[in-house]
C-alpha cells in the first residue's frame, strides 16, 4: 500500500523541462550598448591615427640663402613636418617658390620662412668686397655670419699707424669668398682675398670709406657662424 501511495504521488510532480538558450535580439539595450561602444573605440582609434599622419610638406634650404639672392628650386628640397598651425609660417612645398629675393639668411638645412622671401626693394644690404689675410679667408664660406671691425689710419708721414679698432657692422653675412683651391685660395704670398659682405644699407658708405682710405678692415666670425670645413 505504502509503495502504491508513493508511484501515485510521484506521478502528480511536474516534469521538468529543458530550457533552451534564445538567440540575442537587437532590442536587447546590452548588446546595444557593447555594439555602440566598440563603434567609439573604432572611431576613435581611428581619428588618432589620422591625427598622427596629418603632416605636411615644406621646403628646406639645400645651402645657406643670404639676402639679395634670386630663390630656386635648386636652392632647396622638401621634407615632410607636423608642426601643427606653426607650419603655416614656412613655405609649403605643394606651392610654386615665390617671386622676389631673399630677405635675410637661412641656413642650410633649415626650413624656409615665408617671411624670408619678399620684394627685392626690402632687402636692405648691399654687397662690399673688404680684402682680406688669405689664411682667414680660407676658413669662412658662404652664409658665414662675421662682425666688421675697423682700425682707421693715422695720418703720419713715414709710419703706418691705426688707431684702435671699432667695430662698425654686427653680424654681416658672407655672400662670397674666393673659390678654394688646392694649395689654400690660390693667392700668391702677400696677396689678399677679396670676400663679399652683406653691409646693411646704413652703413655701406662708411665701410667703403674704410676701404679707401687703407684702414685695417677685419672680419670676425660670430660664435654660431657657419665655417668652411677643413680641407
Amino acid at each position: 500500500m505504502a509503495r502504491e501511495r508513493d508511484r501515485g504521488s510521484s506521478e502528480k510532480l511536474p516534469k521538468p523541462t529543458a530550457q533552451r538558450l534564445s538567440k540575442p535580439s537587437w532590442r536587447d539595450s546590452r548588446l546595444v550598448i557593447g555594439v555602440l561602444l566598440i563603434a567609439a573605440a573604432t572611431l576613435g582609434g581611428a581619428a588618432f591615427v589620422n591625427k598622427l599622419d596629418d603632416s605636411v610638406e615644406v621646403y628646406r634650404a639645400r645651402t645657406s640663402l643670404v639676402p639679395g639672392q634670386q630663390l630656386t628650386r635648386a636652392d632647396v628640397t622638401t621634407v615632410r613636418i607636423r608642426l601643427d598651425d606653426v607650419r603655416r609660417g614656412y613655405l609649403p612645398a605643394d606651392r610654386a617658390l615665390p617671386t622676389g629675393r631673399v630677405l635675410r639668411e637661412v641656413r642650410g638645412g633649415e626650413l624656409v620662412p615665408a617671411s624670408a622671401v619678399g620684394s627685392p626693394s626690402k632687402v636692405g644690404v648691399k654687397a662690399v668686397a673688404i680684402e682680406i689675410d688669405p689664411s682667414l679667408a680660407s676658413t669662412l664660406t658662404r652664409g658665414s655670419v662675421v662682425d666688421v671691425w675697423v682700425s682707421a689710419k693715422k695720418d703720419q708721414a713715414g709710419s703706418a699707424k691705426y688707431d684702435p679698432p671699432v667695430r662698425m657692422v654686427q653680424r654681416a653675412v658672407v655672400s662670397r669668398v674666393p673659390q678654394e683651391r688646392q694649395n689654400g685660395l690660390g693667392m700668391a704670398s702677400g696677396q689678399r682675398a677679396a670676400v663679399h659682405v652683406l653691409v646693411p644699407d646704413a652703413s655701406v658708405n662708411r665701410v667703403i670709406g674704410a676701404v679707401n682710405t687703407e684702414s685695417k678692415v677685419t672680419l670676425v666670425a660670430t660664435a654660431d657662424s657657419p665655417m668652411r670645413p677643413p680641407s
